[in-house]
């Protein structure tokens, strides 16, 4: 064997298995510095917990006590997850969606914010119209297209739904400067002053929508988010018992690998992301030019196997298809099975699904009347 390629394959294999530390090491730090509890209770007495809790995928909690109280005795209950409509959706939005799924088949009311004005503000598009395109013509028929129930999802595009502003703007009476400033660490050197409103006061009122009277007033309410997100979370439980409601209760969930192996799968990079949208020939080329947590040398990951906690492609199997079924984290780490057979089973499975999914987005474009929110907030203006 070449003594220079053993070298450099041991350094990667050094270098994968310090990520793999770093990653171990990350969401649990993290629960200890934010006060959020693991969700193993939960698991232990639900009848039928979902799929990425049991896969510790959806790991950490605030206040789920509450809205398991209310599953078990048919109370009312929402929940609410926001999408910046900056592009097509990809397969990391698909994993809060498929918990979305699961949360509403347990009988919660969905509100799902299509934050047009946002990716305005922070300059994630060049006009409101853009981001506004963008969610009617690739967001929400992906959304619809995943199988939500009309009669209990409830989508909306900010700037097409105006009473959020007002929602926003009563909220902001009970939000301190101080306190937006400590919360999401803006100081003297904030360039947009307006991203404070948007993100104190608007992103608050999205989370706290389903709480005023036109929705029934208040009532447990819960926010899967990343663990990036916490922030809103934190400032509209505090809102939230200055008017009265009940504090949102926090459902976090860990990132999908993007392929680049940089981090969370993102549209912001090119080459992360897999979009739902994405031709399934193109998405099979992404898979095979993808970053891995496996070896350049097949002799030495057969030795030593690969590293399948950095590895993007073994998360898409894990978090999206069969990963479980095949034992493939024990085929992985082993050495049994090399990244090229592995891409080749992930992008079979990602061919199949986009071609499904995409044979039933014409249809579900055609039912976005059924999904959008109308109801008029008139309490705060009386």
């Amino acid at each position: 064997m070449n003594s220079e390629l053993l070298q450099q394959a041991m350094r990667e294999y050094e270098e994968k298995l310090f990520l793999k530390e770093k990653e171990a090491s990350y969401y649990p730090e993290k629960m200890r510095e934010l006060g959020l509890k693991n969700i193993e209770r939960f698991i232990k007495y639900h009848p039928n917990p979902s799929r990425l809790m049991k896969l510790g995928i959806t790991y950490a909690h605030r206040d789920l006590e509450i809205v398991a109280e209310s599953m078990a005795n048919n109370k009312p209950w929402a929940v609410i997850s926001g999408l910046n409509p900056s592009g097509p959706l990809h397969l990391g939005h698909k994993t809060i969606f498929d918990e979305l799924l699961w949360l509403q088949e347990q009988g919660a009311e969905i509100f799902i914010p299509i934050t047009n004005d946002e990716s305005y503000v922070v300059d994630k598009t060049k006009s409101l119209s853009d981001a506004r395109r963008i969610g009617y013509d690739s967001v929400i028929p992906s959304i619809i297209a995943m199988g939500f129930n009309p009669k209990l999802t409830h989508i909306f595009v900010d700037s097409d739904y105006t009473d959020i502003y007002n929602v926003a703007m009563d909220i902001s009476k009970y939000i301190t400067l101080n306190k937006a400033l400590k919360v999401f660490g803006f100081d003297e050197s904030e360039d947009n002053p307006g991203s404070l409103f948007y993100r104190s006061g608007v992103q608050i009122a999205h989370i706290l929508l389903p709480q005023y009277m036109e929705f029934g007033g208040p009532k447990p309410t819960l926010v899967p988010v990343g663990i990036d997100q916490h922030p809103y979370i934190l400032l509209s439980r505090d809102v939230a018992e200055r008017k009265k409601f009940i504090p949102p209760a926090e459902l976090t969930l860990k990132f999908l690998w993007g392929l680049d192996g940089k981090g969370k799968m993102s549209a912001s990079r090119e080459g992360s992301a897999i979009f739902l949208t994405d031709n399934p020939n193109e998405a099979v080329k992404k898979i095979k030019s993808s970053y891995t947590g496996g070896s350049a040398l097949a002799t030495y990951q057969r030795e030593h196997g690969g590293v399948a906690e950095i590895c993007p492609i073994y998360a898409i199997q894990q978090y999206h298809f069969d990963a479980e079924e095949t034992n493939l984290y024990t085929r992985c780490t082993s050495g049994q099975i090399l990244c090229g057979k592995c891409k080749e089973y992930a992008a079979e499975n990602v061919r199949k699904y986009l071609e499904k999914f995409q044979s039933v987005l014409p249809e579900a474009k055609a039912r976005t009347g059924e999904f959008l929110l109308n109801t008029s907030i008139r309490s705060i203006l009386e």
